[in-house]
Protein backbone atom coordinates (compact mmCIF):
# COMPACT_ATOMS: atom_id res chain seq x y z
CA UNK A 1 0.00 0.00 0.00
CA UNK A 2 1.14 3.33 -1.15
CA UNK A 3 0.87 6.20 1.66
CA UNK A 4 1.03 9.74 0.48
CA UNK A 5 1.32 13.13 1.75
CA UNK A 6 -2.04 14.85 3.11
CA UNK A 7 -1.01 17.15 -0.54
CA UNK A 8 -0.30 14.56 -2.82
CA UNK A 9 -3.13 13.11 -1.73
CA UNK A 10 -5.08 15.72 -2.78
CA UNK A 11 -3.41 16.16 -6.05
CA UNK A 12 -4.14 12.11 -7.03
CA UNK A 13 -7.79 12.43 -5.78
CA UNK A 14 -8.22 15.18 -8.11
CA UNK A 15 -7.55 12.78 -11.08
CA UNK A 16 -10.57 11.83 -13.40
CA UNK A 17 -11.50 8.63 -12.78
CA UNK A 18 -10.49 6.11 -15.85
CA UNK A 19 -8.29 9.50 -17.41
CA UNK A 20 -5.12 9.02 -19.17
CA UNK A 21 -2.57 11.01 -17.08
CA UNK A 22 0.95 12.36 -17.52
CA UNK A 23 3.04 13.17 -14.25
CA UNK A 24 5.66 16.11 -15.04
CA UNK A 25 8.37 15.99 -12.18
CA UNK A 26 7.44 12.92 -11.03
CA UNK A 27 10.23 11.97 -8.44
CA UNK A 28 9.66 9.16 -6.86
CA UNK A 29 6.75 7.76 -8.73
CA UNK A 30 4.51 7.72 -5.74
CA UNK A 31 0.98 9.42 -6.97
CA UNK A 32 1.35 7.15 -10.42
CA UNK A 33 1.58 4.31 -8.64
CA UNK A 34 -1.29 5.44 -6.23
CA UNK A 35 -3.38 5.84 -9.10
CA UNK A 36 -2.85 2.34 -10.02
CA UNK A 37 -3.46 1.14 -6.85
CA UNK A 38 -6.91 2.73 -6.38
CA UNK A 39 -7.83 2.10 -9.74
CA UNK A 40 -8.24 5.52 -10.62
CA UNK A 41 -6.08 5.50 -13.71
CA UNK A 42 -4.38 2.46 -15.96
CA UNK A 43 -2.81 4.87 -18.35
CA UNK A 44 -0.13 6.58 -17.10
CA UNK A 45 3.46 8.22 -17.98
CA UNK A 46 5.99 9.47 -15.38
CA UNK A 47 8.62 11.88 -16.54
CA UNK A 48 11.42 13.31 -14.94
CA UNK A 49 14.10 15.28 -15.79
CA UNK A 50 16.28 13.86 -13.39
CA UNK A 51 17.65 9.90 -14.04
CA UNK A 52 18.21 8.95 -10.45
CA UNK A 53 14.44 10.25 -9.57
CA UNK A 54 13.04 8.33 -12.81
CA UNK A 55 14.96 4.97 -11.58
CA UNK A 56 13.29 5.33 -8.09
CA UNK A 57 10.00 5.39 -9.97
CA UNK A 58 11.04 2.89 -12.03
CA UNK A 59 12.15 0.56 -8.81
CA UNK A 60 8.87 1.55 -7.29
CA UNK A 61 6.33 0.42 -10.73
CA UNK A 62 8.23 -2.89 -10.59
CA UNK A 63 8.00 -3.46 -6.90
CA UNK A 64 4.08 -2.80 -7.23
CA UNK A 65 3.77 -4.45 -10.61
CA UNK A 66 2.38 -1.83 -12.50
CA UNK A 67 4.41 -1.80 -15.55
CA UNK A 68 1.46 -2.73 -18.07
CA UNK A 69 0.22 0.78 -16.98
CA UNK A 70 3.15 2.87 -16.23
CA UNK A 71 5.30 4.15 -18.56
CA UNK A 72 8.42 6.03 -16.98
CA UNK A 73 9.92 8.46 -19.58
CA UNK A 74 13.41 10.62 -18.53
CA UNK A 75 12.02 13.60 -20.20
CA UNK A 76 12.49 17.72 -19.46
CA UNK A 77 8.62 18.43 -19.41
CA UNK A 78 5.29 16.90 -21.13
CA UNK A 79 5.42 14.46 -23.75
CA UNK A 80 4.15 14.31 -26.98
CA UNK A 81 1.03 12.85 -26.11
CA UNK A 82 -2.59 13.62 -25.32
CA UNK A 83 -3.55 12.92 -22.23
CA UNK A 84 -6.94 13.23 -20.16
CA UNK A 85 -5.17 15.08 -17.12
CA UNK A 86 -1.64 16.42 -16.78
CA UNK A 87 -0.36 16.47 -13.40
CA UNK A 88 2.67 19.05 -12.39
CA UNK A 89 3.19 19.38 -8.87
CA UNK A 90 6.30 20.18 -6.66
CA UNK A 91 7.76 22.93 -9.33
CA UNK A 92 8.01 26.74 -9.10
CA UNK A 93 5.15 28.46 -10.67
CA UNK A 94 7.30 30.34 -13.53
CA UNK A 95 8.98 26.83 -14.18
CA UNK A 96 5.35 25.62 -14.38
CA UNK A 97 4.02 28.00 -17.15
CA UNK A 98 6.92 27.44 -18.71
CA UNK A 99 6.57 23.73 -19.46
CA UNK A 100 2.73 24.55 -20.23
CA UNK A 101 3.56 26.99 -22.73
CA UNK A 102 6.62 24.79 -24.49
CA UNK A 103 3.63 22.27 -24.79
CA UNK A 104 0.76 24.22 -25.80
CA UNK A 105 -0.79 22.08 -28.36
CA UNK A 106 -0.87 18.94 -25.60
CA UNK A 107 -1.72 21.50 -22.42
CA UNK A 108 -4.66 22.77 -24.45
CA UNK A 109 -6.18 19.46 -25.53
CA UNK A 110 -6.23 18.13 -22.01
CA UNK A 111 -8.91 18.02 -19.93
CA UNK A 112 -8.27 19.44 -16.95
CA UNK A 113 -4.47 20.74 -15.70
CA UNK A 114 -3.56 20.24 -11.80
CA UNK A 115 -0.83 22.04 -10.91
CA UNK A 116 0.90 22.43 -7.72
CA UNK A 117 3.65 25.56 -7.45
CA UNK A 118 5.88 25.67 -4.49
CA UNK A 119 5.65 29.35 -4.80
CA UNK A 120 5.10 32.22 -7.45
CA UNK A 121 1.37 31.17 -7.63
CA UNK A 122 0.46 34.78 -8.78
CA UNK A 123 2.50 34.52 -11.63
CA UNK A 124 1.37 30.87 -12.18
CA UNK A 125 -2.27 32.13 -12.43
CA UNK A 126 -1.30 35.37 -14.55
CA UNK A 127 0.91 33.45 -17.29
CA UNK A 128 -2.74 30.56 -17.65
CA UNK A 129 -5.05 33.57 -18.32
CA UNK A 130 -2.54 35.06 -20.63
CA UNK A 131 -2.29 31.40 -22.04
CA UNK A 132 -6.32 31.52 -21.98
CA UNK A 133 -6.63 28.48 -19.63
CA UNK A 134 -9.18 28.96 -16.54
CA UNK A 135 -9.04 28.05 -13.14
CA UNK A 136 -12.04 25.94 -12.82
CA UNK A 137 -11.30 25.43 -8.99
CA UNK A 138 -8.72 25.71 -6.13
CA UNK A 139 -7.29 23.17 -3.40
CA UNK A 140 -5.01 24.43 -0.22
CA UNK A 141 -2.92 22.48 1.85
CA UNK A 142 -1.41 22.59 5.23
CA UNK A 143 1.29 20.07 5.68
CA UNK A 144 4.67 20.29 7.49
CA UNK A 145 4.35 24.00 8.03
CA UNK A 146 3.62 25.46 5.13
CA UNK A 147 0.80 25.90 2.92
CA UNK A 148 0.59 24.56 -0.80
CA UNK A 149 -1.65 26.03 -3.73
CA UNK A 150 -3.22 23.77 -5.85
CA UNK A 151 -4.98 25.24 -8.95
CA UNK A 152 -7.08 23.37 -11.69
CA UNK A 153 -7.36 24.58 -14.83
CA UNK A 154 -8.88 23.95 -18.29
CA UNK A 155 -8.08 25.48 -21.73
CA UNK A 156 -11.01 27.71 -22.97
CA UNK A 157 -9.13 30.36 -25.18
CA UNK A 158 -10.41 33.06 -23.02
CA UNK A 159 -8.30 35.39 -21.31
CA UNK A 160 -10.02 37.52 -18.66
CA UNK A 161 -8.97 41.48 -18.04
CA UNK A 162 -7.78 41.45 -14.44
CA UNK A 163 -5.21 43.26 -12.87
CA UNK A 164 -1.93 42.21 -11.57
CA UNK A 165 -3.28 41.89 -7.49
CA UNK A 166 -5.87 39.83 -8.55
CA UNK A 167 -3.54 36.82 -9.57
CA UNK A 168 -2.11 36.92 -5.81
CA UNK A 169 -5.84 35.72 -4.82
CA UNK A 170 -8.14 32.42 -5.14
CA UNK A 171 -11.42 32.99 -6.36
CA UNK A 172 -12.27 29.74 -5.91
CA UNK A 173 -10.52 29.55 -2.33
CA UNK A 174 -12.36 32.96 -1.29
CA UNK A 175 -16.14 32.03 -2.76
CA UNK A 176 -15.86 28.56 -1.21
CA UNK A 177 -15.03 30.46 2.25
CA UNK A 178 -11.88 27.68 2.96
CA UNK A 179 -11.06 27.90 5.99
CA UNK A 180 -7.23 26.51 5.66
CA UNK A 181 -6.49 29.90 2.82
CA UNK A 182 -8.17 32.16 5.64
CA UNK A 183 -5.43 31.14 7.68
CA UNK A 184 -2.82 30.84 4.86
CA UNK A 185 -4.33 35.07 4.42
CA UNK A 186 -3.88 36.08 8.14
CA UNK A 187 -0.19 35.07 7.62
CA UNK A 188 0.12 36.82 4.73
CA UNK A 189 -1.00 40.06 6.14
CA UNK A 190 1.00 39.37 9.20
CA UNK A 191 4.20 38.97 6.85
CA UNK A 192 3.14 42.15 4.90
CA UNK A 193 2.39 44.19 8.12
CA UNK A 194 6.03 43.64 9.08
CA UNK A 195 7.48 44.80 5.47
CA UNK A 196 6.01 47.65 5.17
CA UNK A 197 7.39 48.53 8.75
CA UNK A 198 10.84 47.47 7.94
CA UNK A 199 10.80 49.83 4.50
CA UNK A 200 12.87 53.12 3.76
CA UNK A 201 10.15 55.47 3.40
CA UNK A 202 12.83 58.50 1.88
CA UNK A 203 13.75 56.32 -0.66
CA UNK A 204 11.50 56.86 -3.92
CA UNK A 205 11.89 53.46 -5.29
CA UNK A 206 10.93 52.01 -1.71
CA UNK A 207 7.79 54.42 -1.51
CA UNK A 208 6.64 52.75 -4.76
CA UNK A 209 7.28 49.37 -3.54
CA UNK A 210 5.57 50.48 -0.08
CA UNK A 211 2.25 51.78 -1.95
CA UNK A 212 2.23 48.67 -4.01
CA UNK A 213 2.76 46.74 -0.74
CA UNK A 214 -0.02 48.69 1.00
CA UNK A 215 -2.65 47.80 -1.90
CA UNK A 216 -1.76 44.07 -2.05
CA UNK A 217 -2.30 44.62 2.10
CA UNK A 218 -5.82 45.84 1.66
CA UNK A 219 -6.55 43.46 -0.76
CA UNK A 220 -5.50 40.72 1.43
CA UNK A 221 -7.69 41.96 4.55
CA UNK A 222 -10.95 42.37 2.02
CA UNK A 223 -10.54 39.04 1.12
CA UNK A 224 -10.36 37.80 4.65
CA UNK A 225 -13.37 39.73 5.41
CA UNK A 226 -14.82 38.25 2.40
CA UNK A 227 -14.28 34.65 4.02
CA UNK A 228 -14.93 35.34 7.49
CA UNK A 229 -18.13 36.80 6.94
Amino acid sequence: MINLSSRLKKIAELVDFGATVIDVGTDHGYVPNFLCEKKISRDIIATDISKNSLEKSIELTKKTGNEKFIRNILANGIVKENRDNIIIAGLGGIQIAEIILNSIEISRSAKKLILQPMQKTNILRRELNNMGFEIIDEEIIFEDDRYFEIIIAKFNGKRKSLDELDFYFSKSLINKKDKVYLAYLSERKVELEKILNKINKDNKRSIKRRDELINLLKRTEEAIDEISN
